[in-house]
């Protein structure tokens, strides 16, 4: 009996640990498909593995890509926003937050409000190389105008920025 609970326990244990599978088959992907697509959703499923380096690959990838339709446009405005969080602190490549700034810069210059969140961050906290008291405000106010609205309402994401914007005031 015991013996039989231990195969059961390992059992469950590997069924717990398994790695999503990240083809575009598994994943949800057909022929229809777009390029970017594939990549920023075979990407994400790295990064839902922690397997970062493949994620950021599939990312830069489709970064160099042409969109086509208005939902590629999209994933490539998100892909920005991702790229500059991988790239900001060094998830899967190396850290280069100079990078991941322009990256943010872009993708809130394509209309990516989350991005105004990571610049708050990337500007406001004065352990961060990138640390800029007059840029944290700028992008602290926004992001706090886009956190504080009904449709975009996050409390816990609203609190991060309130406690970035009573210390660059002080």
């Amino acid at each position: 009996m015991k013996y039989i609970f231990t195969i059961i326990l390992l059992f469950i244990t590997q069924i717990s640990i398994a790695k999503e599978q990240c083809d575009p088959i598994s994943i949800g992907l057909d022929k229809e498909s777009s390029k970017i697509e594939k990549h920023f959703y075979t990407g994400t499923c790295h990064y839902r593995n922690k397997d970062y380096l493949l994620s950021v690959k599939n990312w830069e990838k489709l970064s160099s890509l042409k969109s086509e339709s208005a939902s590629d446009k999209e994933l490539k405005v998100d892909v920005l926003n991702n790229l500059g969080y991988m790239k900001f602190f060094g998830f899967g490549t190396e850290r280069d937050q100079k990078t991941a700034v322009l990256y943010w810069e872009e993708a809130i210059l394509l209309g990516h409000s989350e991005a105004e969140y990571h610049l708050c961050h990337a500007f406001a906290d004065q352990n961060e190389t990138t640390f800029n008291l007059s840029k944290a405000i700028k992008h602290c106010e926004k992001a706090r105008s886009i956190y504080s609205r009904k449709d975009n309402l996050d409390p816990q994401i609203l609190s991060i920025i309130e406690s970035y914007i009573q210390k660059i005031s002080d």
